[in-house]
């Protein structure tokens, strides 16, 4: 036999929810936010007001490795979603498929050299003293694109 308090229980539980799925976000950000170097900014929450940290202050530098040289490549207008979401949260995901589409626009004969990619995602940091900028790095990544072994 249900009691009047069993309804109340359960509809007390149901009211939780939002509040446990908000906390269970707001864990899942700061773990981006440490372990995948997620930018305060493009998570969301009030973490971006603590920080200048934001995607658009960050840069990639990305460079195509051939034999015996290394060539800065130039981000197309094309890629430059992909660009920014590596810049927003730099995942080894990410930032190995920039790399592969990034070979892709070289035209066919260059293309054709690479060996292969290494990325690096730099954050700017200010110096507290002297407020001079500087890069830190965040996430660099070679990424090879055939085998080279004989």
């Amino acid at each position: 036999m249900q009691t009047l308090g069993e309804p109340r229980r359960a509809l007390r539980a149901w009211t939780r929810l939002p509040a446990l799925l908000l906390v269970a976000v707001a864990l899942h950000q700061l773990w981006l936010a440490h372990s995948a170097q997620l930018s305060a900014w493009s998570g969301g929450g009030f973490g971006m007001f603590s920080t200048s940290d934001v995607w658009g202050r960050r840069h990639l530098h990305a460079y195509a490795i051939s034999p015996g040289a290394r060539r800065e490549l130039d981000v197309p207008k094309r890629l430059r979603e992909q660009m920014r979401q590596a810049l927003a949260l730099p995942t080894e995901a990410r930032l190995r498929a920039l790399a592969h589409q990034l070979v892709a626009a070289l035209p066919q004969d260059e293309a054709s050299q690479v060996e292969a990619v290494a990325l690096s995602v730099y954050a700017k940091h200010f110096d507290p003293q002297t407020l001079a900028p500087s890069g830190v790095p965040l996430r660099s990544l070679r990424v090879p694109l055939r085998d080279t072994a004989p």
